[in-house]
């Protein structure tokens, strides 16, 4: 069992960007025969990333930028897809979390990121939309059939996580609800009491997949909201929790005030656990949040929570 990434972060960004191109209860789906799905875990996995522009999106509700395994020959079976929301609501921009987007693409995820791949590094702010999240599934479901795509028949859209940071978390538990999506991730985020930014926690009611719930303890912003929201869902729910990262530590890799790389490592490591088990169905990335020894549970710093998960399964 891995408690970190296989390699040291930078070392990690350095390698993986080869090329830049113009329910109530829950078992994990069973680990596939068929070349569908990978043999190996997710975190022993590690692959050259491209990261371009997605084409083709002129009549969707954002532009895209995509990452993913540079060789496609040399992944195993067809790549589950992500779809991440930014902090803000960022629809134009996605510069935040690009580190985390190639590491993602890096252990075998195709990662459609909300955001033009050349549109300038400020700071917008917006308001949730989470048809970005829906539309970026449709373009995963076109790329797999356009007949000069690299992706052809590549992309397994059966398995969908949609993902998202603070604003974006939001857009990704709206997201949720829709019948395509097999998991949930909300980072640093969680709905209001009052209904803020136009959406209430009865939205939570209508998710119908495995939902994780990351946090950056009491100095986050979003910690009050991710513990309602994690104790109001009725389906399968992890809540990983790390007081050292505040409300953005985990993805500027800042740990108690100072530059510590090796936190973003830790959160990353956690995002893909959770891919493999919800989208791959790995066993291994199931011991790694269930149970009393959880592999998480034996990181300094972190705390985690489960409820809704079949016990022995």
């Amino acid at each position: 069992m891995k408690l970190s990434l296989r390699i040291p972060l930078v070392t990690a960004l350095a390698t993986v960007l080869v090329v830049t191109a113009a329910s109530a209860l829950f078992s994990p789906p069973q680990p596939r025969t068929s070349p569908a799905a990978p043999r190996t875990a997710a975190i022993d996995t590690f692959h050259p990333v491209v990261r371009e522009p997605a084409r083709h999106t002129r009549d969707l509700a954002a532009e895209y930028t995509v990452y993913r395994p540079a060789d496609l020959r040399a992944v195993r079976g067809k790549l589950p897809v992500v779809v991440f929301g930014n902090g803000a609501c960022r629809h134009t921009s996605n510069h935040v979390l690009i580190g985390t987007h190639m590491l993602l693409a890096a252990h075998g995820f195709l990662v459609v990121s909300v955001g033009g791949f050349d549109n300038p590094t400020y700071d917008e702010n917006g308001t949730p939309v989470p048809e970005v999240l829906l539309d970026g599934i449709t373009w995963a479901e076109r790329e797999n059939r356009r007949a000069d795509s690299p992706l052809r028949h590549r992309i397994d859209t059966g398995r969908v996580a949609v993902a998202g940071n603070s604003c974006g978390g939001l857009e990704a538990l709206v997201a949720g609800a829709d019948p395509r999506v097999t998991s949930v991730l909300s980072l640093n985020s969680g709905f209001f009491a009052d209904g803020r930014y136009g959406y209430g926690r009865e939205e939570l009611a209508k998710l119908h997949t495995p939902v994780l719930f990351l946090d950056g303890g009491p100095t986050d912003q979003a910690y009050e909201n991710t513990i309602a929201n994690y104790d109001l869902v009725t389906v399968p729910a992890v809540r990983a929790s790390n007081p050292s990262a505040g409300h953005s530590g985990f993805w500027y890799g800042v740990r108690d005030g100072d530059t510590d790389a090796t936190i973003r490592e830790e959160a990353v490591t956690t995002l893909v656990q959770w891919l493999d088990l919800t989208l791959n169905g790995n066993p291994d990335a199931r011991a790694y949040f269930l149970g009393d020894a959880c592999g998480l549970c034996g990181v300094p710093g972190w705390s985690v929570s489960v409820k809704n998960f079949r016990t022995g399964e």
